[in-house]
């Protein structure tokens, strides 16, 4: 095995990283290159965090006002009508409220469409849930909007004041 190849108990690593690592990194990037695409307008800008454990993911700059988004992606591999709840820990929304003051979405990419809502502090009010030892809070599905493209349009309108 060369240096670039671990073994990390049943987990091959390459390069370091996971496979479960490498799905996460590649639908990111499939999501922000569908984003892109459909702005199609050269005013915008998406920047992707480079720190794997960040609490956000992406950036999206207006050049020409400097306003920005900032989004929280999710890739779920169900069908999201089949849920009424979508499930977000309670730790990243804390550290959503003490660190960035943009508006953020939270976008929850599943297998049949885009289901997305934007963050408030109302939801650290929420019940919580230990989900595989994880503090959790639910979101309703009936309380996001649902379609890529009108996510499209809603980063639009929070982009152009």
């Amino acid at each position: 095995m060369n240096d670039d190849t671990a073994i990390d108990g049943e987990t091959l690593l390459f390069n370091g990283v996971s496979p479960k690592t490498a799905y996460t990194i590649d639908s990111e990037a499939k999501f922000m290159v569908k984003t892109i695409n459909a702005l199609k307008d050269d005013k915008y800008e998406m920047i992707k965090s480079r720190d794997k454990y960040a609490n956000i993911d992406f950036m999206l700059l207006n050049k020409k006002n400097l306003c920005s988004v900032l989004i929280e992606h999710k890739r779920k591999k169900i069908s999201g009508a089949s849920y009424d709840t979508f499930f977000i820990g309670f730790n990243k929304l804390v550290a959503l409220e003490v660190f960035y003051n943009a508006p953020i979405y939270l976008v929850f990419e599943c297998a049949d469409d885009t289901y997305w809502c934007e963050y408030d502090s109302s939801f650290l009010k929420r019940e919580t849930k230990m989900i595989r030892g994880g503090k959790c809070i639910e979101v309703s599905r009936e309380e996001c909007g649902i379609g890529f493209f009108k996510l499209i349009s809603q980063l639009k309108n929070s982009l152009n004041i």
